[in-house]
């Protein structure tokens, strides 16, 4: 039995150099963790492809077709879904979307599975096998299985197309919960692996360096000590998110150093206190960011600093007060995203209820298009700011000042930032990321100077979309875009 496991393409934060691409981010654990979970099966054979990296072999001979499903790719799926239906081969959907969204999947898919898959996959290859397969499955939302996940079958992804070829997964779900983010959404609950699993995954890695992939690891800071406790015999390194909360613990600090972390992608969000109270991150403390780029960087931690543009709070000054304060703080890596109300979350319910959703256009929803009507800005303004701060904070110059306080790893952070650079690029140049069209499309160079116009004044269609496009629309079309490779 041949299965063909798939993650279609987002086209966001990849380098494309000549023929090469490689994704700007660790390699995923969701498909090579399913893979592992029918090892007692040596009749099910695996390909797996991650169209970010990799070409889908869309004449591929396989008996089944599964596919993992983010909102971002969520059309590109139901793509694929219907060109091998079309072919007569059974297409399975999960993932996100397809968690927060199953009466849409159904549409694309034979079967969808709503939850975490690990509970549900054994079951399904054991339906299918029989003839059996059920239109839906869905997790009934225990712990067990998370606690008993294998060993991921790294050995099925290729190694080439990632930054970081290597992730570990040791905890689910989050306790925070931020207007914008579809986790609490999705994972109800904390859920922690045990840790003699974690270093048995940890010790079967055949690399030094690896990520783990988790959302939130240091919630839960004594299971976070336990863990890194047994992380530093290991002696390998890692990276991984946290949050601006990383150093409040000395005793944690002092073990997530000990046992090999180099790198960390933090939330920082935004430069304005009143508007992190406002998203309920409250608990990032704006005063406070200064002294916690001092500790990482004190400490050998290479830090990719992540802020969000388009808060209802935020004027056209914000894009010059972030970029000032990233290069105040020397962020070594920073990166920056358009406040994005994605299904599930808190925020897509109150947009949607205010009627300020401009695009139901899932393709749109990669955090580098405006699909919403923002308070105290025009969707161009906010998505020609979100591209100009780009454009200002990777300038050589702009990126040797902030690189150069690293020392020892220069050369590393400045390689990332010209890596970075090359995406800026794209968000002028590229396909999918092509300028607003409208009688408000005028390019803004200093954002910090321009004067801010009422949202009522906003008739133009969104950067990079349809206008104000129908979810009906865009799910009509997507079969038509299975060219688009």
């Amino acid at each position: 039995m041949k299965i063909l496991l798939l993650m279609a393409d987002a086209n966001m934060h990849k380098l494309h150099i000549g023929s090469m691409t490689r994704s700007m981010r660790e390699c995923p654990t969701s498909l090579s963790t399913l893979a592992a979970l029918t090892a007692d099966q040596p009749d099910v054979e695996y390909q797996l492809i991650d169209e970010s990296v990799d070409r889908v072999p869309l004449d591929a001979q396989v008996d089944l077709v599964g596919i993992s499903v983010l909102t971002g790719t969520a059309l590109r799926a139901y793509a694929l879904a219907d060109h091998f239906r079309g072919r007569g081969i059974p297409v399975v959907l999960g993932g996100v979307h397809v968690t927060l969204m199953p009466e849409e999947a159904k549409r694309f898919a034979d079967s969808v599975v709503v939850g975490m898959a690990e509970q549900i996959w054994p079951q399904l290859i054991a339906d299918f096998k029989k003839g059996q397969l059920k239109p839906e499955y869905r997790d009934q939302g225990g712990d067990e299985t998370f606690y008993q996940l294998p060993t991921p079958r790294w050995d099925l992804h290729r190694k080439s197309g990632y930054m970081m070829p290597y992730s570990i997964q040791t905890t689910r779900g989050c306790m925070h919960h931020c207007d914008f983010c579809t986790v609490p959404g999705v994972w109800k609950r904390f859920q922690r692996r045990p840790v003699a699993d974690v270093i048995r995954d940890i010790k079967a890695l055949p690399a030094r360096r690896f990520a783990i992939n988790d959302v939130s690891p240091l919630d839960d800071i004594e299971y976070a000590k336990e863990l890194f406790r047994a992380m530093i015999p290991l002696k390998k390194k890692w990276g991984g998110l946290a949050t601006t909360k990383v150093t409040q613990d000395p005793e944690l600090f002092d073990l997530l150093v000990k046992s090999g972390c180099k790198y960390l992608l933090i939330g920082f969000e935004s430069v304005s206190q009143n508007t992190l109270n406002t998203m309920a991150k409250g608990f990032n403390r704006e005063d406070d960011y200064t002294e916690l780029m001092r500790r990482l960087h004190r400490a050998g931690i290479i830090v990719q600093g992540c802020f969000v543009f388009g808060f209802d709070t935020d004027d056209q000054d914000v894009f010059a007060q972030t970029v000032e304060r990233v290069q105040e703080l020397k962020v070594d890596i920073p990166r920056y995203s358009i406040y994005t109300p994605y299904p599930g979350s808190r925020l897509f319910d109150r947009l949607h209820a205010e009627g300020r959703i401009l695009s139901y256009n899932w393709g749109d929803y990669d955090t580098m298009h405006v699909v919403y009507r923002p308070t105290c800005m025009s969707p161009v303004e906010l998505y020609e700011g979100f591209r100009w701060a780009y454009k200002e904070t990777f300038k050589i110059r702009s990126i040797f000042r902030r690189t150069i306080a690293t020392g020892f790893w220069f050369p590393v952070t400045f390689a990332g930032n010209l890596t970075y650079r090359i995406f800026v690029r794209r968000l002028f140049r590229g396909k999918g990321f092509e300028m607003p069209v409208g009688s408000e499309a005028q390019a803004i160079t200093m954002p910090a100077q321009a004067i801010s116009r009422p949202a009522s004044d906003v008739t133009c269609p969104l950067a990079g979309s349809s206008g104000h496009s129908t979810q009906s629309d865009a799910l009509n079309a997507s079969a038509q875009t299975i060219d688009q490779t």
